[in-house]
């Protein structure tokens, strides 16, 4: 049965997600349950796999339709036959994605219940996380429902607070919330007086406002005000404020770009994709037109073995963070396949520009020195010393993944490592220490490897597929399902069990194999022993707080975030020294507060980025970057947000580098840096591209 023969239903049966953590590893979620891909099966093949399972228990022999979410939030549908078979397929065809319907998706509200607030969306109870905005929580839930239905689209939602008062929200694709009249046939008849309304005020509808400042207000003939010492909501992918870059009105979208990779299903077949990276997801019908071959592209498909898997860790065959167009140029540094000799860059220090339709980050020029292409990911990671960069490659000679370090300044390659063929990367490469050295850690399915930085045979750990296995910036600890009392972690070269705390959360290990953990009520458990978990320490707070989140730890400190009691949206983060846990530094508060995902440490940790704040990390003196900076990647040098479908750049004493230009195209991303060059990754088509951008200012 040929695509076109399958009767698609317009609605998505399931949602298949797959979530990065913390610490980098992706995991796979059908709908809200977590799905464990069995050995040598890839993430978004036993997403696939279970979709399918499930649909055959209410729907045997049906196709159905379902959508998938990468990491970085782009969204597609897929179709999946009563065999099994997947394709890419378009949305179905609806409005505007931007106009607002005038039906009321959701209902979302707050209700006092014996003296304390309970969330509710559709009248079914939502969890409030303490020390997180509640109305935040509802709205985001309520994004996470239309997303099953509507994903992409901006859809109506009605706020109640507790005492009644209702408002109706236009709630967009990315979270965007804005006040909106109700419909026309619902609204009063208009008044007969000549003067306008005034406009509402720019606030977040469902927030409570002051009863009185409300009836001043009308009496006035004005918008109520806000809660004086809440701040007006934020979206949360903003342009820059007036002062700090111009912005349009409606922002055209990006340029369509050409599909990321190739998704194969279990008999080896390519599934056809169509999908195309943007802030809000776009998608065609028919396929793209090829793109112009290169001497030196890349194939069309991964050339393994028939059948084999894909090297590529992509959910379902999505769309990456940027598409760029144009490939390697001859006689810049390329690394491709078995090479093993690059050639060097005739270029001067300013490098050469950069391929039309692509753009640097703000505050960076649109050049660079040197280029490594055919990267084993869309999204790379990157293991970065003064002097040296680690990263994986795709090898068209044996189909497998190579492991490369190259000179940090010139792009030379130093040394290369062929990774085990049936390899399929959880995590790394990252530097990590293990007993006492640091090496460059891998994680796969099935062991843990560690390379030297010299270069030479790795050690390796086995392990089995189920086990969870995060590289921390303190090194790798391992846990198992069904054995919530133990931790595990590399000391003298073997794995070495650690009795925890049941239901506590390890987040380190020190030099001398001691385990960290940590509760949400500001307790921390250090064991080193492997039968009898230790007696908790409660951390020090500061004056007029509570405890937060846990932010960060290294195997020098542990960074954990307080919430002030007046002030329960914003955060003070506090280090604490490891292993006697004495106070180093506070910060003032912080808003928003400041949790793991939107905290960065630099490398050598003497400073970070929390939320939209620059953080000295020896002394807590804090500098707001912008009002609407959330960092995406960080170097010992620099730190980079995404603003839209741009990206900015600061230094790091948190000095914003200015904003960015609407020249159009697709930006590459910063995956890390030195002091001289900033690496930036894209892909097009099947190829990513990893570029050396000189760390200098625009000369525009």
């Amino acid at each position: 049965m040929t695509e076109p023969d399958h009767d698609l239903p317009a609605r998505p049966a399931f949602v298949l997600r797959v979530r990065a953590g913390a610490s980098g590893a992706e995991t796979g979620w059908l709908d809200d349950e977590q799905v464990i891909p069995p050995p040598g099966v890839s993430i978004h093949r036993a997403l696939i796999r279970a979709a399918r399972s499930r649909a055959d228990r209410t729907q045997p022999g049906s196709t159905i339709r379902v959508m998938g979410v990468t990491p970085d939030g782009a969204v597609f549908h897929l179709g999946i036959g009563p065999d099994g078979a997947a394709w890419e397929v378009p949305p179905p065809q609806q409005d505007d994605p931007q106009s607002v319907p005038d039906e009321i998706s959701h209902v979302a509200q707050l209700q006092e219940r014996d003296g304390r607030l309970v969330g509710l969306v559709d009248d079914e109870p939502v969890p409030l996380v303490p020390g997180e905005d509640p109305y935040e929580q509802l709205l985001h839930e309520a994004r996470r429902r239309a997303d099953r239905y509507a994903a992409g689209r901006t859809v109506r939602v009605l706020g109640r607070t507790p005492d009644g008062r209702e408002w109706q929200i236009a709630l967009a694709a990315d979270g965007t919330q804005s006040i909106l009249p109700p419909p026309e046939s619902s609204q009063p008849p208009a008044p007969t007086e000549t003067a306008a309304a005034p406009a509402p005020a720019a606030v977040n509808a469902f927030r409570p406002v002051d009863p009185a400042a409300v009836a001043k207000a009308e009496e006035a003939g004005e918008a109520a005000p806000p809660v004086a010492d809440e701040p007006a909501p934020q979206a949360a992918y903003a342009e820059p404020d007036d002062e700090e870059a111009p912005t349009a009105d409606v922002p055209e979208p990006a340029a369509r770009t050409a599909a990321m990779s190739t998704l194969t299903d279990d008999l080896g077949r390519p599934i056809r994709t169509t999908t195309r990276a943007s802030v809000l997801p776009v998608y065609d019908a028919a396929p793209p037109a090829p793109a112009t071959a290169t001497a030196g592209s890349a194939p069309a498909y991964d050339q393994g073995e028939p059948g084999s898997l894909s090297r590529r860790r992509l959910l379902l065959g999505g769309a990456g963070v940027v598409v760029l167009a144009g490939a390697a140029t001859a006689g810049y540094v390329t690394l491709r396949g078995n090479s093993s000799t690059p050639k060097s860059s005739p270029t001067a220090a300013t490098g050469s520009p950069l391929p039309d339709g692509l753009q640097p980050p703000a505050g960076l020029p649109a050049s660079y020195l040197w280029l490594v292409v055919n990267l084993s990911d869309i999204a790379p990671r990157l293991a970065v010393t003064g002097s040296q960069l680690i990263c994986t490659v795709d090898n068209d000679t044996t189909g497998g993944t190579q492991l490369v370090s190259l000179d940090a300044t010139s792009g030379k390659a130093q040394w290369k490592a062929d990774l085990p063929l049936d390899a399929i990367l959880a995590g790394g490469p990252t530097l990590c220490p293990i007993d006492g050295s640091t090496s460059i850690l891998l994680v796969s399915q099935n062991q843990i490897m560690a390379y030297p930085l010299g270069g030479g045979d790795p050690k390796t750990w086995p392990l089995q597929h189920n086990w969870n296995a995060p590289i921390t910036p303190s090194g790798v600890i391992v846990t198992k399902p069904g054995d919530p009392e133990n931790a595990y972690v590399l000391l003298h070269d073997t794995l070495t069990r650690r009795a925890v705390e049941k239901g506590t959360n390890p987040v380190a290990v020190l030099r001398d194999g001691t385990v960290v953990t940590t509760d949400l009520h500001g307790h921390v458990w250090l064991s080193a022993d492997g039968t009898k978990a230790p007696k908790p320490t409660t951390l020090q707070a500061p004056k007029g707080t509570v405890p937060g989140t846990f932010v960060a730890a290294t195997q020098n400190q542990l960074i954990t975030a307080f919430v002030p009691r007046d002030r329960p949206t914003a955060s003070m983060l506090r280090s604490f020294s490891l292993p006697d846990l004495t106070p180093r530094m506070t910060t003032a508060a912080i808003e928003p507060a400041v949790f793991p995902s939107t905290f960065m440490l630099a490398p050598d940790e003497s400073w970070a980025v929390g939320s939209n704040t620059w953080i000295n990390m020896a002394t807590g003196d804090t500098r707001l970057i912008t009002a609407r900076w959330s960092p995406i990647a960080i170097s010992a040098h620099n730190t980079w947000s995404k603003s839209g479908e741009s990206i900015l750049t600061a230094d790091d004493t948190g000095k914003y580098l200015g904003p960015a230009k609407e020249t159009g195209g697709q930006v590459i991303v910063p995956r890390g840096g030195t002091a001289q060059l900033a690496f930036c990754a894209g892909s097009v088509a099947n190829e990513t591209t990893l570029y050396a951008v000189p760390v200098t200012p625009s000369a525009e």
